[in-house]
């Protein structure tokens, strides 16, 4: 079983592959993850595309797994565990988490992964209720607060977001991945701050966004579903032998995507 490091010429593939298993087609996303990690693939035997997928995203002593992809007609092969190992031996010693699907749950723990949290995403049309809005910022603004939230340095991934909005402790991007805005990561000192960080991006949206609200933060999820976000599947997040993330989960209020905290 041959895994391969894949290039920028085998995204659209890598788009056909999520397609296949009923994810939407997002080019800006994987084009992100490509600039700031590493996009593992198996080339399907048949000679039509990937049959398998994965994304690993390193920050200093942590890494994020995420797009792990198996093409239905190579379901049941192993290819899942294969290249979800084959990205946890290019971290290293880094602290792995990923955030599951209830399919890949019992893999996962299979591996040793531990849960640890989660988040749920929200998406639709935003209702606004005419609240404290943030504003537009520099991305200058945010680096220390990514840096205390998350414990690590992401400025190269944070400075591919665009233009941040920003409150007195906070913030948030909005990034199109190609069918939706997504508002993330939000990162606050409350959930007042938090609303308004998400009123900020929503407003200057162009169509619909989505939001993936921590499991730790139950006001926040019943707010967005207030304003008209519908709610998602469930991502529990697991993290590779139950080891401690670094930074301040309470500022952690909705990670960039499920790829990518």
């Amino acid at each position: 079983m041959d895994i391969r490091t894949l290039a920028v010429a085998d995204l659209p593939a890598c788009s056909d592959l999520a397609e296949s298993r009923s994810w939407p087609r997002e080019p800006p996303k994987w084009t992100l993850l490509h600039e700031t990690g590493t996009v593992f693939g198996i080339d399907a035997p048949d000679g039509h595309g990937l049959a398998a997928s994965c994304v690993l995203v390193p920050f200093d002593g942590v890494a994020s797994i995420s797009m792990v992809l198996v093409a239905p007609r190579y379901e049941r092969r192993g290819l899942g565990r294969a290249i979800t190992a084959h990205a946890i031996a290019a971290a290293g010693d880094r602290i792995v988490w990923l955030h599951a699907s209830k399919y890949g749950l019992p893999l996962y723990e299979s591996m040793g992964f531990v849960a640890d949290g989660g988040c749920q995403g929200h998406a639709g049309t935003f209702a606004d209720d005419g609240g404290p809005a943030a504003s537009p910022g520099s991305p200058s603004d945010v680096f220390p607060l990514d840096l205390a939230a998350q414990g690590v340095d992401r400025r190269p991934f944070l400075e591919r977001l665009g233009k941040p909005f920003v409150v007195d402790g906070g913030f948030a991007f909005g990034t199109d991945i190609g069918h939706v805005t997504v508002i993330g990561p939000v990162v606050a000192e409350t959930e007042e701050q938090a609303r308004a960080l998400i009123r900020g991006v929503a407003r200057s949206a162009p169509g619909a966004v989505r939001v993936d609200p921590d499991f730790r933060f139950p006001g926040l999820i019943g707010w967005v579903r207030e304003r008209g976000l519908v709610p998602t599947a469930p991502a529990p997040r697991l993290v590779l032998g139950g080891r401690s993330l670094p930074g301040d989960w309470t500022l952690r209020f909705a990670p960039f995507t499920r790829a990518v905290g």
